[in-house]
């Protein structure tokens, strides 16, 4: 999501949920972005399942990083709950 580079190490977080007809990544895309803001560095679909009664479920890795500081575990948790 940025094209500039950070001295700072990545925060990786997996999340995972399931999904409906109307998801698309662009949304996923927008939520992680208005809520870390320029924190957030990439998202990317590392798995899916799609369960015998048709239900499928993404998990994405989401890494975070600072142009500034390190990031802590705590505060990117934090910023997942919301």
């Amino acid at each position: 999501m940025s094209d500039t580079f950070s001295k700072y190490p990545p925060c990786l977080k997996d999340t995972s949920f399931w999904i409906n007809d109307s998801f698309t990544e662009n949304n996923l895309c927008k939520i992680v972005r208005g809520v870390a803001g320029d924190l957030a560095e990439e998202v990317v679909l590392i798995d899916n399942f799609t369960t015998k009664k048709r239900m499928t479920s993404h998990c994405y890795r989401i890494t975070y990083r600072s142009m500034e500081r390190s990031l802590t575990d705590e505060e990117i948790n934090d910023l997942q709950v919301d």
